[in-house]
């Protein structure tokens, strides 16, 4: 195990990873990790000859086809009350080649399908073996030509097999990965479009549009727009969904705010419900959130939004997602 630090820690609050991470396969895959491209040819990564977990539960990130290989060490992370963030790299793992038991109520495994654009990717390939685990998909965003119809496509997808979250993420292109990219569409036809989608348009403007589209189309569907049950042992589970929706919205304050924005306030909140062993939710009926770390009566308010709905949620979220109209705001926590 080894401590990491994710390119998007709003969106994946994972501390650990099971070494040595990634392995390259026999397609391009996604590193939610760096939130990059792995190449069939990319570096080949030694396993290493012993391993150890933490001895505290921490949120770690596991790659199938790593957990393949070293079994043990899963099992050990789990059984110390950690939870894991499942990378289904390959589609041909299944829950028993990895000795778990998709029916354990205990089990703290999240399943994660990577998936990347066209013309990275050749289409989405959904993990029906795990289909009796909570499972979701990673997206990751880039605006080459026709990006706003596969991402709507997709998600359509996801939620009629049954995922309950999908975390919109940009991808990070190296100018390698770019040139690479334009390289092996050469002869279809989509060059031009391509070329200008990689070194010309506004990609930052184009990312942002894309990341708005797939929330607004995940909430309108009933998907988790995070990843919504990473938790360690010990920890309640309400407040971990609560913190990973403040940290989401924190994201989306900055998009909206930039230097203006006050989403530092809900990652100080988000950081402090993070270990929390109570339901926040029995605070606030007791009217006591601000005894947790960071609760300021603008963040209980925004935190109370979320679970119940009114100000100053709608206020935010019709201008992040750019929406004229007042959409239901029953709760991106679903019922409480």
């Amino acid at each position: 195990m080894r401590r990491i630090e994710p390119a998007y820690p709003d969106l994946f609050p994972v501390t650990h990873v099971l070494r040595p991470g990634y392995l390259p396969g026999p397609r391009v895959s996604l590193d939610p990790i760096k939130l990059g491209v792995v190449w069939e040819d990319a570096p080949v990564r030694i396993l290493p000859a012993e391993g150890s977990v933490p001895r505290e539960p921490v949120r770690t990130i596991v790659f199938a086809r790593v957990a393949a290989e070293r079994r043990e060490i899963l099992h050990h992370l789990l059984e110390s009350g950690s939870s894991a963030l499942l990378v289904l790299d390959d589609p041909g793992i299944t829950p028993s080649d990895l000795g778990i038991d998709p029916g354990d109520d205990d089990l703290r495994v999240t399943a994660l399908l990577p998936t990347l654009p066209y013309p990275l990717s050749d289409g989405l390939v959904l993990p029906e073996a795990w289909s009796g685990t909570l499972w979701g998909a990673v997206l990751g965003l880039f605006p080459f030509p026709g990006a706003r119809a596969e991402v709507e496509r997709r998600i359509e997808k996801l939620k009629t097999a049954g995922g309950r979250f999908a975390v919109a993420a940009p991808l990070l292109l190296t100018p390698k990965d770019r040139h690479r990219i334009l390289d092996g569409c050469e002869g279809t036809g989509v060059e031009e479009e391509l070329e200008n989608a990689l070194f010309h348009a506004d990609v930052s403007r184009g990312l942002h549009a894309l990341e708005r589209r797939a929330g607004v189309m995940l909430h309108g569907v009933g998907m988790d727009p995070f990843l919504p049950c990473l938790v360690p042992r010990g920890h309640d589970p309400n407040a971990v969904r609560t913190a990973a929706v403040l940290r989401l919205w924190a994201r989306r304050l900055d998009q909206c705010h930039e230097e203006s924005s006050w989403g530092w306030r809900l990652r100080r909140a988000a950081t402090a419900l993070d270990r929390l062993s109570t339901d926040p939710a029995t605070l606030a009926i007791e009217d006591n959130l601000r005894i947790i770390p960071g609760f300021d009566p603008w963040v209980e308010s925004f935190t109370r939004a979320l679970w119940y709905g009114g100000e100053p949620l709608e206020s935010a979220w019709r201008l992040w997602s750019g929406l004229d109209g007042e959409p239901d705001e029953q709760t991106f926590l679903g019922d409480q």
